[in-house]
């Protein structure tokens, strides 16, 4: 008790091998029903009720329950996983899942406050704009800024964010526990932030972010979904665009595929034209602007000249820096994230994203896959949320020649009523397609990879083969129920609930719901009976409404438990040397 207070709780982070001397009052303290010092703060703090801050040993009581409290559990947790300080973490089909659906839902709520940061409406804003950005930089944003940004982005947009928060923490603990590791002190030694982010021209070119995470030992690729007016005029540009096949002359492999335009030319449109070409269309509509004067249209002139000069000079240092020419936004992120792969060896690419985005993951994913980089580890890992058609049938057997060669995986996402996946489609129209042209049968988009299509009664895990009458028949039928369920919605007003289905919200929903299930399965071992010649449906769950109630019930009941119960490192209530000699404390952080 004569030692100061720092050494004493130095000590104590020793670990369990260096125990601390007990004193005779701390021992017969110990042997007393009530205990000294607790597992959990909330309960310590009940069993001293006489704790009050008005005192110097006050103080020093409550920061020591506090502090050893915390240390303790700790302790605990390293002692019961002693023997598992070498266990990764599970990468089983739910978890694998649901760290990509953070990935597309966290860089739409980083777009937003860059956004925000660069309008200069928030304070400090090199939290958010200088990279890397750390969760713990996003939290010091959002709690300096807290009513700029839940009044800017809404109530509702912000408490999405916050869920997804919650359900990431839930998987960082269980992280934790299997390696024999504490969730804070995790956290705090782990990488895990954006060390790149494409949104300086977020209203006239794709956003895009990449990930570091330590802990999984992964790089990730994100694309933002639709969210611009560009963003929305690309989605439509559904026409089939042919390009080289890049692994033409093998056996049963075209020599050109065909893939969505508005997708293709926002990942390999030539960098410097296109800038040249938004400079351009941007001065002309200056010069229209009859209520600009003759200097403010010379200033604005100057400035639109002075970006596009801006904009060569990083394609020149990025191509500096990488040694390697920049010809399209796809070449400066893979190079982006070759470079933080030759920093991190034995790590692997994912690459993600949600509607627009997923889709651009597809293309991105599919040229990652056949690159030459000794740093990109094969195979690449893609994971969709709710994107449409990106390839044609041809497009579907080069994807499918991939994947038997272990370059690539991907799982595609989707709500079983969304009918933004069932798009780019002719429908019903088809099938009057094939009876007239049957040579151009080929030539309708089609999906690639395996199928996650989450139901409110269950999901189903499928794979379909590249046949082309097969897929039309069964495309057209989908597309069939697919209006059923529209007239349905539009004849009842309940047109809403279409956008509904396409968020990443009912996503999490559902795959919450059947977790259970979900981890029993994992992508390698799909892989694995895709390639003995399995295909159709790999499984099939189906949950009886009652079971998916208490299924809810019990999640959501164990989340507030866990928010009630968790106390990170900030929550601690911690004094300086002044506050704990003084006798009342000023400010308990």
């Amino acid at each position: 008790r004569t030692e100061p207070l720092a050494m004493r709780t130095d000590k104590m982070s020793t670990g369990l091998e260096s125990e601390v001397p007990r004193t005779d009052e701390e021992a017969q303290a110990q042997e007393t029903s009530t205990p000294l010092v607790s597992h959990d703060f909330e309960t310590a703090s009940e069993a001293e009720p006489s704790l009050s801050l008005g005192s110097t040993e006050a103080a020093n009581n409550l920061f020591i329950v506090a502090m050893m409290g915390k240390k303790i559990k700790n302790f605990t947790d390293t002692f019961k996983s002693k023997k598992s300080d070498q266990v990764s973490p599970r990468n089983d089909f739910f978890r694998e899942v649901c760290s990509a659906l953070d990935a597309s839902v966290l860089i739409a709520f980083y777009a937003a406050l860059r956004r925000l940061a660069r309008e200069d409406k928030l304070k400090q804003p090199e939290l958010i704009l200088d990279l890397p950005v750390t969760m713990e930089s996003v939290f010091q944003c959002i709690s300096i800024n807290y009513h700029v940004v839940t009044e800017e982005m809404g109530a509702e947009r912000y408490g999405v964010f916050e869920t997804f928060l919650d359900e990431r923490e839930k998987r960082l603990e269980e992280i934790a526990v299997r390696m024999g590791r504490n969730y804070a002190s995790l956290e705090d030694e782990a990488q895990v932030g954006v060390y790149h982010f494409g949104d300086e021209e977020s209203d006239r070119e794709l956003v895009y972010a990449i990930f570091l995470d330590s802990i999984r030992k992964r790089v990730t690729v994100v694309f933002r979904g639709t969210t611009t007016a560009l963003d929305l005029k690309q989605d439509l540009r559904a026409i089939p665009k042919a390009i080289e096949n890049p692994i033409k002359g093998m056996k049963g492999i075209s020599a050109n595929v065909r893939v969505h335009l508005g997708f293709y030319e926002y990942l390999f449109a030539n960098e410097r034209k296109k800038q040249e070409q938004i400079t351009e269309d941007s001065i002309r509509k200056v010069d229209q602007d009859k209520t600009l004067s003759e200097v403010e249209r010379n200033q604005l002139r100057e400035r639109l000249l002075q970006q596009k000069t801006q904009v060569k000079r990083h394609l020149e240092d990025w191509e500096t820096e990488f040694g390697e020419s920049i010809e399209s936004k796809y070449d400066l992120i893979m190079n982006q994230a070759i470079a933080i792969l030759k920093e991190n060896p034995g790590f692997k690419l994912y690459i993600t994203g949600h509607s627009l985005g997923g889709a651009l993951a597809t293309l991105f994913s599919a040229n990652a896959a056949l690159h030459e980089s000794p740093y990109v580890q094969k195979p690449v890992t893609c994971i969709s949320f709710s994107s449409p058609k990106v390839g044609n049938i041809s497009f579907k057997k080069t994807f499918e020649r991939m994947e038997e060669d272990g370059l690539i995986r991907k799982v595609r996402v989707l709500n079983g009523l969304d009918l933004i996946p069932k798009t780019p489609s002719l429908g019903v129209f088809r099938v009057l397609l094939y009876v007239l042209c049957p040579w151009n049968v080929n030539n309708e988009f089609s999906h690639v990879g395996i199928e996650l299509k989450l139901k409110g009664t269950g999901f189903i895990i499928s794979y379909d083969r590249h046949d082309a009458r097969w897929l039309l028949l069964a495309d057209t039928w989908r597309t069939i129920k697919g209006f059923i369920y529209l007239f349905h919605l539009i004849f009842f007003l309940r047109i809403t609930k279409l956008l509904y289905y396409h968020t990443c919200s009912e996503i999490l929903v559902r795959l919450r719901n059947y977790y259970e299930e979900l981890q029993k399965h994992n992508i390698d071992d799909l892989y694995g009976r895709i390639k003995k010649g399995e295909t159709g449906i790999l499984s099939r769950i189906t949950i009886s409404k009652s079971d998916r109630s208490q299924k809810g019930k019990n999640k959501d009941a164990e989340i507030k438990r866990r928010k009630a119960n968790f106390i990170r490192n900030s929550a601690l209530p911690t004094f300086t040397a002044e506050q704990r000699n003084s006798s009342v404390p000023e400010k308990i952080e």
